[in-house]
């Protein structure tokens, strides 16, 4: 079987290569045939179970997986970190097996709910989708010193499982340790933690079987950590114990509403305002008298979604008319009078004070459906201040804005009502019934084969130094960081060679208070005399490196690297919180070096001298990748990257060659 791993970059494909590998207690070896498709055996005692390619950075390779999945029903253009897919015999298609979200963020705060909408487009289409995400994690203060772990607000991973039962699909926050964990707070969630559940389940749906029983001990670890989460809150704003676990069991969002309102602890719904952004007279009044009708908490009384429930749904609508006397009001009013059904409000600032996106709140509508389902109606208020245009094409015509814009694709998409009212809207109030298409084709996700398109990049760039250096243990060298776009910063290690002890700093800045810049790569050589660190930005053009970004690459890793890390894991052991006050290191050496697409070796040395670098490393792709020459560029103090590089080039079969200058 020959599978195929879409990722957002090679990171992300490289860590779903290394699940499957794990689900199969399988090894994973390189072919060494394509640097920029890298592809692997997957071998259990030597017989080959999967070919697998690798394939960086989504809408590279002639397929768009949001055009694709629209095409099945799926409401948001939200693309995940990994797609699975199966290739035909033939090779002609691709099937899509499942998907896959990895989350290295802080949960804490509104980042928590950010990736909702790329689950309730798996979700809502019948795509199995694993949500990755770490817990225990610490907050740094800028000295990097230990301020608090930071946890996320329950009722998003219950979301998830919420999903899984409204719509009998595979949607599973799956958390691990945070290699930074405390072992108190280890012991307290050890038996949550299903990366082990979540292999099992990950090689059933591959091999198409039944997926009961694994999903049921995923549902039941992320309902005991939802209860550890919501008993460790110091105020009661959210569910309590078993009553999780009832809303779990309520399949429709009416009775979920309906359950709500007649629950004897039933918590009255309040949100916090804020100074930072600009609102009107009107919204002030609708939000003040909104909340004087003890609108009701739906599981968590902090987060800006509440329930409108039988009883004060009329209220509600005579107060949109009192404050809003239009007539697009009085049809929306009306509507939802009519009904006169449970009513969930998300109430979404969705930009910021200069009017950008503000890309974390377009997953507050997929949160609250992904809560209550699609039979209960949602209205989307959304009051921050866009800019004037963004009310103009409102106003003409509310479709227009979801065709390029994930936050108005989440409102209009899965709102059966919108109202705006923004103080930089000249239109005032504006309004949108939504008529919601849910005709979904659940069936098998199926398109034409991906292939490379020739346009060669940046993604390119960091898959072939990921490529070279990523396995190469047996050379001594270590890959510390990859950093390709959409990576998530989650940090840089250090590989002790002697006793195989991992050290990691994470919960980088980047950009340091001194202006000293996070590479994009860093690759640790040890010699007998010194660790050696190659320090790397990397770029589409040669043109788009800084000046003296040498010394900015240098400084950062050899300021940080004298700080104690956070976090270790000793050889064959879990990782631990690190408490050393010494950083392990004290013989590093730091080599800076550009990287980017091969145009000419007299740009390479032009960006050599303005950047003040050690080294310089372009690359020619030709023929889709099949064959690539890479140009080196080396200082005079850089020339014992010469034979480096030529033993790890001899790995490659001829497919990839060197040019050393």
């Amino acid at each position: 079987m020959k599978l195929r791993i879409h990722g957002d970059n090679i990171i992300e494909s490289e860590r779903a290569l290394s699940l499957i590998a794990h689900a199969y207690n399988a090894n994973v070896v390189a072919k060494n045939e394509n640097i920029i498709v890298p592809s692997y055996s997957i071998l259990n005692k030597d017989k080959e179970i999967f070919e697998v390619e690798l394939l960086g950075g989504h809408d590279r390779w002639n397929v768009n997986f949001n055009t694709e999945l629209t095409k099945y029903g799926a409401p948001l253009r939200e693309a995940t970190d990994a797609y699975i897919t199966k290739v035909s015999k033939d090779n002609k298609t691709e099937e899509l097996l499942f998907a896959i979200e990895f989350c290295n963020a802080l949960p804490a705060g509104n980042n928590a709910w950010q990736r909702n909408g790329r689950a309730v487009t798996c979700a809502e289409i019948g795509i199995p989708y694993f949500y990755f995400a770490e817990i225990g994690g610490v907050e740094l203060d800028g000295d990097r010193k230990v301020k608090a772990p930071r946890f996320p607000n329950p009722i998003v991973p219950f979301s998830y499982l919420t999903s899984s039962k409204s719509l009998n699909v595979v949607c599973v926050p799956i958390y691990e340790a945070h290699p930074a964990i405390t072992n108190e707070l280890r012991k307290k969630f050890t038996h949550i933690f299903g990366k082990e559940a979540s292999l099992n389940l990950l090689k059933l749906i591959i091999e198409q079987s039944q997926t009961n029983n694994a999903m049921d001990i995923l549902i039941e670890k992320g309902t005991t950590l939802v209860k550890i989460l919501s008993e460790d809150r110091k105020r009661v704003d959210t569910f309590r114990a078993s009553e999780w676990e009832e809303f779990l069991k309520i399949s429709s969002g009416q009775k979920k509403a309906e359950w709500i309102k007649n629950h004897p602890d039933k918590q009255i719904w309040r949100k916090k305002t804020s100074d930072k952004v600009n609102v009107t007279f009107t919204f002030k009044t609708l939000l003040r008298k909104t909340q004087e009708l003890n609108l009701l908490s739906i599981g968590a009384k902090e987060i800006p979604i509440c329930l409108v429930a039988n009883g004060n749904v009329k209220k509600f609508t005579s107060l949109l008319k009192e404050i809003y006397p239009s007539e697009s009001i009085n049809d929306l009013a009306n509507k939802i009078k009519t009904k006169n059904k449970p009513l969930i409000i998300v109430w979404v600032t969705g930009f910021k004070p200069r009017g950008d996106d503000s890309r974390p709140d377009r997953g507050l509508v997929p949160l609250a459906r992904m809560l209550f389902g699609n039979d209960i109606d949602i209205l989307t208020i959304v009051f921050g201040p866009a800019g004037k245009q963004t009310w103009k094409s409102f106003n003409e015509n509310p479709a227009k804005l979801v065709t390029g814009n994930g936050l108005w694709q989440a409102v209009l998409n899965l709102s059966n009502y919108v109202l705006v009212d923004s103080a930089t809207s000249e239109f005032g109030v504006l309004t949108s019934i939504v008529n919601r298409d849910l005709e979904r084709k659940n069936v098998k996700v199926v398109f034409n084969s991906a292939k490379p398109s020739g346009n060669f990049g940046e993604h390119d760039v960091d898959t072939a130094i990921h490529t070279l250096f990523s396995r190469q243990l047996s050379l001594n060298i270590f890959e510390s960081m990859c950093n390709p776009p959409g990576g998530d910063w989650s940090g840089i290690s250090y590989f002790d060679f002697s006793d195989k002890t991992e050290y990691r700093w994470t919960s980088l800045p980047r950009v340091s208070a001194t202006k000293a810049k996070r590479p994009d790569h860093i690759i640790q050589i040890h010699t007998k005399k010194e660790e050696v660190f190659l320090v790397i930005e990397s770029k589409n053009n040669a043109k788009d490196l800084d000046e003296n970004i040498g010394e900015r690459l240098t400084e950062y890793v050899n300021v940080l690297l004298k700080i104690p890390p956070t976090a270790h894991k000793p050889n064959k052991q879990d990782w631990q919180s690190f408490t050393g006050k010494k950083s392990p290191l004290n013989n590093a050496v730091t080599y800076s070096g550009g990287s980017f697409v091969y145009r000419s070796s007299d740009e390479m040395k032009t960006k050599m001298q303005e950047g003040k670098l050690d080294f310089v490393f372009a690359f020619e792709f030709k023929k889709d990748g099949i064959e690539t020459i890479g140009h080196l560029l080396l200082s005079d103090k850089s020339q014992f990257l010469n034979r480096i590089f030529t033993d790890i080039v001899s790995q490659f079969n001829g497919s990839f060659k060197i040019k050393i200058y």
